[in-house]
């Protein structure tokens, strides 16, 4: 799997996103106030427009199918506002749509990003 290089840490601002161009594909990666990554296809499916790079970061608590309450971190479309799971692109708002999701990694101050 080839690794990417996105740009430095300090390029994403804590609970913002940016956009990255890999291999002609855009992606949506963002920071979290604990400087937690996550990587998302930028294009919303919705909207179809290229613009969840720019949606605003969120919590929630969803049921998982164990039945247990789980928190998870979302990103809601800058258009229509539906939210997806940053860990895993699936869309909280219809259950038939999700994204893809990417593996993201600092290396030193570097963010990485792999599998796409």
């Amino acid at each position: 799997m080839k690794q990417h290089t996105v740009c430095p840490l300090n390029d994403i601002l804590p609970e913002t996103g940016v956009c990255a161009l890999i291999d002609g594909k855009q992606i949506a990666i963002f920071r979290t106030k604990k400087n937690d990554l996550f990587a998302i296809d930028n294009y919303d499916p919705f909207s179809q427009a290229n613009v969840l790079s720019r949606g605003l970061i969120g919590g929630t608590t969803i049921v998982n199918e164990a039945g247990i309450d789980e928190e998870v971190l979302y990103v809601a479309s800058p258009i229509y506002k539906q939210r997806f799971n940053l860990a895993t692109g699936q869309c909280l708002d219809d259950v038939d749509v999700a994204l893809a999701a990417y593996q993201v990694s600092l290396n030193n101050d570097t963010v990485m990003l792999q599998g796409v």
